[in-house]
């Protein structure tokens, strides 16, 4: 099945390739924080992961299988309900004395571990399914 928009077709193919490089950036840089600096957790370069995952995860040709379209879908729908409980229960006991509620898990953290989570439910739902 072809897609009606082929101007969008190179944009997806490369996306994979554009999210493995930024990907890769960013484990590089925070391997480099860990070496240099004794700390891996810098937001900016969890975003850039986040960021990478997602292009990796949305790559290939669009309308190519409905089941796989749809099998993804499904899998980031469940990943994102499960970390919002999970993040919600951790930062409220994280930050339970603290009415200002500081710090606790940013987006960064809730992107990276909704696409991780992604990525191992749309296996499982594939094999499945």
């Amino acid at each position: 099945m072809t897609s009606k928009n082929k101007t969008l077709l190179p944009w997806f193919s490369t996306s994979f390739y554009v999210g493995i490089g930024i990907s890769v950036l960013a484990l590089g840089f925070i391997l480099y924080e860990i070496v240099q600096n004794e700390q891996w957790v810098v937001e900016s370069l969890l975003g850039q992961l986040g960021i990478g995952l997602l292009l990796i995860y949305f790559s290939g040709r669009p309308m190519v299988d409905e089941r796989v379209r749809f099998l993804k879908f499904k899998a980031l729908a469940f990943a994102f309900a499960i970390t919002s409980i999970i993040s919600m229960i951790a930062n409220y006991l994280v930050t339970y004395p603290d009415g200002n509620q500081e710090n606790g898990f940013s987006s960064y953290w809730f992107v990276l571990v909704c696409l991780i989570l992604s990525f191992g439910s749309f296996q499982i739902l594939k094999t499945k399914e």
